[in-house]
């Protein structure tokens, strides 16, 4: 009788502890889905910011659809804030896209101004544009919302990645 008691409690907290882990699992999971979406639509309102910029300039050619990103890092973990974009390339060359990351960048530092955004670290820029492509007449790239220590590191890794590749 007291063996039963006894694996009758162990169950009873083994049943308790995991409901806890879960609970504690969900939480954490729609705090960071809500600072994904937060942070979504800022990152692609900075973006249209931006493309308007560069489009008012005839680097682009103009938005003609709202602008809407995908989370370009979800396989990376959880919290990694960087979103792709994808909008018509117009007469813009391969050659070209070292010179418009830089431009692009400048924009989206503007746009974050605007915006009153602001970086997890002083010393870095909220948004850094950590891909960047030609393809079928699209230009594709990913904007990264240094928001947290997670999405610095994740640009981190793909700038050590793009130097081993030579890709840079």
């Amino acid at each position: 009788m007291n063996t039963l008691l006894i694996i009758l409690v162990a169950l009873s907290v083994i049943i308790l502890g995991l409901g806890l882990i879960l609970i504690q699992r969900l939480r954490r999971n729609h705090a960071l889905r809500l600072l994904q979406l937060t942070s979504q639509k800022a990152s692609d309102a900075a973006a249209a910011t931006a493309l308007n910029q560069l489009s008012q300039q005839d680097l682009l050619p103009a938005l003609t659809a709202p602008l809407v990103s995908q989370v370009a890092a979800d396989i990376w973990g959880r919290g990694v804030l960087v979103f792709e974009y994808q909008v018509t390339a117009g007469k813009l060359t391969a050659a070209q896209l070292t010179m418009l990351t830089h431009q692009l960048e400048q924009a989206l530092v503007q746009a974050a101004k605007q915006q009153g955004l602001t970086a997890f670290k002083p010393d870095i820029p909220v948004f850094t544009v950590s891909d960047i492509w030609l393809l079928t007449g699209n230009l594709h790239f990913d904007i990264a919302y240094m928001r947290n220590q997670a999405t610095f590191d994740y640009v981190a890794d793909m700038r050590k990645l793009s130097v081993e590749k030579g890709t840079n």
